[in-house]
């Protein structure tokens, strides 16, 4: 079949792909899968006459938090908290089964598998006859309740993706969740609005907005709106939902779960302490209230807490008796309800709602505690969840396309399993924020460390296959690859150790990169060879000595080998790397010339200039243009809380700083070294400084055009002056450059939202009193600025999230990290203190300037928001290193065809550079995952931004798609049966 698809600017609808030679189960047993009704609601009915409080029964499961996944789920470790999820579902079932009216929302899918695979036959169709029921209603479906602020959209699809389709493998489509219930994140993005209603869910609902923002709500009665998630897609429209009270809790008198301490209701007569009465006169005048808050008569009561509902049969026999007890009033109905029904309710009153069109960052829940610390906390782990996400798309494809060939494919899909789960486990709103006890956190590097070594596993046998092509013949060679997780630190056995090795590189994008390869090493000279022949080198300084670090047996190296490698799209480069002499021949670094005039790294077209006094950046040129620009570390004081009468410290969630303007680092900057390689241009950066350690390399490569900075900042003193600091990088523009009080960050890496400094577009508040914190936003992937009269954009694109603002004209400012002695008091129970070999934790992390128009084309014909986008992929979807042995094969001759190919990609012919696969996995009864995605907005390049053509057919070199089947986001239901369904359409009017 010919089969031509128009990729439009955004994520496509999914495309479901079953290729020949791979079947192992009929299609249409995949199909009949997704087929049927989106969910099986049953809702009670309402009374268009009163005020319909909904009830809504459910437990707030955090996959980790003050315990680790297991110990929530097993309910260990009781002396931090008592919580065991197992129970709750289990009493869930059983207080159900007893009476039909009752109803509970299940929200995390970890938990629900985890407790589904322990459950015997009986329990498993006790839970899917109450989900066909209605009685359950599965709500969200994804992996985990992941965070807002600092989950990158990519992995957002993944984690929601696997959770959707255990709640499809086990309950069926009954169980399709229709409604995001998001009700603990910290702040909520427009990006995370657009993907669930791509997902094809019709509402979200929530607890934490700014204090003042929800104030005025309620004032005007708006905690019912309308949330247009997208900028650049027509059908992103959803119903948003807010509760009355200030958390997801019941209000004041009405929680009866057994750690509550609440009364329960007395509905006997006879008895002193009778107290019906009382609860409904009092709940009558909160239930009028709350209705104020709402456009229409039906009121939000989230009816549950966290790790509630482990002895179930006490909530719901109270809350029988306390909808019983408005059976028969005049103004209040009370009903059991679920959020779906709830949006049922108010659709059918047609109100009118508010549209909004921005964010809900950031939170604030009174005028000093602003939510924007952990934009940045744990940044080690935030990293490390970047770097999982790199090795999950990676491996996902090499088993795809491998499946052909491989005799265990079915083991090698199982092996992905782990890193799957592990990475969903990671968006947690207390995993990928850095909000966790610090026992959670090294708990989660076990996992996801544990899952990175299966999914690499067969990795090396893929690579072989691939790299062996269509030979028959059974061969001798022998490949072994793993990723060398420890190489920021300067430490990778194979390299240091070995005479020879091999590299190889995977490339998960659909256009070729060039990867420059950093393999730490020993004092030495080698030989590189790769299917292009010999390949030039540089031998340079690592960033550190990194003394402080202890491992047995693993020295850090004291210097790096680095190589570019030009990888095919979706493809792969194997290098063979053999020592030719036991000492270097030169020194890795050279000295640098004083003088401004040779003062500059890299070549006309892009380049950077030290300042020869400061050892500082001075300048800048990129895309034709020339800058003067510094950059520079600095820190602000946390807040201990006792120096006010607030009492309100900076924490793992909270930013408060004691001073306006940050800090400058004691002495000078010591230039430490620096080289102008073949392949890169580096100037080593030194800070010398009591109060911590900083370097920091300011390099170019060759043939990129953006600059690097690639810093270490660690041994945070915190005894010197008894005080916490949060750390900064700040670019600043010397020439006269202003940016209005404007900047632009990015949602989830996908679009670019407008910020301006002191101002939220829906409400009034005063910055005078956190004028730093409050104007701190996530940079998940990117921030900008721009000088529209001098047509000049400055963008910093991060490789992890991290809180950034512009605070002042032609500046830039993202927090690094954060080493803090006080708790702020948001229920971690720890202060921010992670130390490691016995002294503050150090973090390596990179930040990548680019300079532009910001309005027109560059010389190379692309926009600098282009340039960005295309950036911001290849470094989130960098390609996989592997470094190894392999055996059958010389490592001495890389032109040994008849052995083994060094070169492999699995496209015919690259993608458009606006166009990216974004998933390509296997998925089952023989049936794999595509999904393709357009990376710009629109209007942000005029010849890329334009839809583009690709032949699907035409596109995989080994593969014959024999039919393809649409979904929606998540795979886990039919595009066509979504279409088909009548959708809710709301009246809004704008701001």
């Amino acid at each position: 079949m010919s089969l031509k698809r128009t990729i439009l600017p955004t994520i496509l609808p999914l495309v479901l792909l079953l290729f020949r030679g791979v079947v192992t189960a009929p299609f249409e047993t995949f199909e009949d899968n997704l087929s049927g009704h989106l969910g099986c609601q049953k809702c009670h009915d309402i009374d268009k006459d009163k005020i319909n409080v909904h009830l809504i029964p459910h437990s707030h499961d955090d996959v980790g938090w003050l315990k680790t996944v297991d110990q929530y789920y097993f309910g260990m470790n009781t002396g931090i908290q008592h919580a065991g999820v197992q129970y709750i579902i289990t009493s869930v079932v059983e207080a159900l089964l007893e009476n039909t009216d009752r109803r509970f929302i299940q929200v995390e899918t970890a938990f629900f598998w985890k407790w589904w695979k322990a459950q015997s036959e009986e329990m498993q169709q006790n839970f899917k006859y109450l989900v066909d029921n209605g009685q359950i209603e599965m709500t969200n479906g994804a992996w985990a309740m992941n965070d807002e602020a600092c989950a990158n959209y990519q992995s957002i699809i993944d984690q929601f993706t696997w959770g959707l389709r255990i709640i499809n493998d086990t309950v069926g489509t009954c169980g399709a969740p229709r409604t995001g219930w998001q009700i603990d994140p910290f702040g909520h993005s427009r990006e995370q609005a657009s993907l669930f209603a791509q997902l094809g869910f019709d509402s979200i609902f929530f607890a934490r907005l700014d204090h003042d923002d929800k104030t005025k709500r309620q004032e005007e009665g708006r905690l019912n709106y309308a949330w247009q998630g997208s900028a650049n897609l027509d059908d992103s429209i959803i119903f948003g939902g807010i509760f009355p009270t200030s958390s997801y809790s019941p209000p004041s008198g009405y929680c009866w779960d057994y750690e509550c301490s609440d009364d329960p209701v007395n509905d006997d007569p006879e008895s002193p302490d009778y107290n019906v009465k009382s609860v409904v006169e009092d709940f009558t005048k909160l239930a009028k209230q709350y209705a104020k808050y709402y456009p229409t008569n039906n009121v939000l009561m989230a009816m549950g807490g966290d790790f509630q509902y482990e002895a179930a049969e006490m909530n719901f026999v109270n809350m029988d008796k306390f909808i019983k007890a408005f059976e028969d009033h005049d103004e209040v109905k009370l009903l059991y309800s679920t959020p779906s029904c709830y949006v049922k309710a108010v659709h059918e009153s047609n109100p009118k709602l508010h549209l909004k069109t921005d964010d809900f960052f950031p939170y604030s829940n009174n005028n000093n505690s602003f939510w924007t610390g952990y934009f940045t906390s744990r940044p080690n782990s935030k990293r490390f969840e970047r770097t999982g996400h790199n090795i999950l798309q990676a491996t996902k494809q090499l088993v795809a396309i491998d499946s052909i060939r491989s005799t265990d494919y079915e083991k090698n899909v199982d092996n992905l399993r782990y890193l799957r789960e592990a990475m969903g486990i990671m968006q947690h709103h207390d995993a990928i924020t850095g909000t966790e006890r610090q026992h959670v956190a090294s708990d989660y590097v076990r996992l996801l460390t544990r899952a990175v070594e299966y999914a690499e596993k067969p990795i090396g046998d893929i690579v072989g296959e691939l790299l062996q092509g269509n030979k028959t013949e059974e061969s001798d060679l022998k490949l072994q690859l793993s990723s060398c997780l420890l190489s920021n630190i300067s430490i990778c056995n194979v390299s240091q150790k070995s005479d020879a090795f091999v590299v190889v590189g995977y490339n998960p994008l659909s256009w070729p990169v060039t990867q420059y390869i950093r393999l730490p090493i020993s004092n030495a000279n080698f030989s590189i060879q790769g299917p292009d022949g010999d390949e030039e080198y540089d031998i340079v300084t690592a960033i550190s000595d990194f003394a402080y670090v202890e491992l047995p047996n693993q020295v850090p190296s004291k210097t790096e080998l680095v190589f570019a490698a030009k990888i095919p799209p979706m493809g792969l480069k194997m290098y063979f790397i053999n020592k030719t002499s036991k000492s270097l021949e030169e020194s890795p670094q050279g000295e640098v010339m004083d003088g401004d005039d040779n003062f500059s790294f890299g070549n006309n077209e892009t380049c950077f200039q030290i300042d020869n006094k400061t050892n500082l950046l001075k300048s800048v040129t990129m895309n034709g243009i020339t800058l003067n620009i510094t950059q520079n570390f600095y820190y602000y004081y946390s807040e201990t809380g006792e120096s006010d009468k607030t009492n309100i410290s900076s924490g793992a969630y909270l930013f408060r700083p004691t001073n306006t303007t940050p800090e400058a680092l004691d002495g000078r900057v010591t230039n430490a070294g620096s080289k102008r390689g073949k392949v890169v241009d580096e100037f080593h950066q030194k800070w010398t400084d009591g109060r911590m350690n900083i370097s920091q390399i300011i390099r170019v490569y060759k043939d990129e055009s953006y600059i690097e900075f690639d810093w270490l900042v660690g041994g945070i003193n915190i005894t010197v002056d008894n005080m916490g600091k949060e750390v900064i990088s700040k670019f600043s523009v010397t020439d006269d450059f202003n940016n209005n009080n404007t900047f632009y960050t990015d949602s989830n890496g996908r679009e670019i939202i407008k910020r301006t400094l002191n101002y939220r577009p829906d409400y009034t508040y005063d910055p005078k009193i956190e004028p730093v914190a409050s104007n701190y936003y996530p940079v998940t992937t990117k921030i900008l600025i721009k000088d529209e009269q001098k047509d000049i954009e400055v963008a910093v694109l991060t490789d992890r999230s991290e809180g950034g603002s512009s605070l002042a004209k032609g500046e830039i400012e993202l927090m690094v990290h954060r080493r803090i002695i006080h708790d702020d008091k948001k229920g971690v129970g720890e202060s921010l203190n992670e130390t490691e070999f016995e002294t503050g934790v150090y973090v390596r992390g990179s930040h990548y300037l680019v300079i532009g128009s910001a309005t027109k084309s560059n010389p190379d014909g692309r926009t600098t928001a282009a340039q960005e986008r295309i950036l911001a992929q290849k470094k989130l979807n960098q390609p996989w290193i592997g470094i190894g042995t392999l055996t059958g094969a010389s490592l001495t001759n890389a032109d040994e065809e008849s052995e083994l190919l060094l070169s492999y990609s699995a496209l015919r012919q690259a993608l458009p550079e606006n166009v990216n696969i974004l998933t390509f996995e296997p998925w089952k009864n023989g049936t794999f995952l595509l999904r393709f995605e357009h990376i710009l907005e629109q209007n942000e390049d005029p010849k890329l931004s334009d839809t583009a053509n690709i032949n699907i057919d035409d596109l995989f070199d080994a593969f014959i798609i024999e039919e393809i089947t649409e979904t929606t986001l998540a795979a886990n239901r039919l595009l066509s049966d979504y279409k088909s369904e009548s959708r809710y359409n709301w009246n809004f009017t704008g701001k």
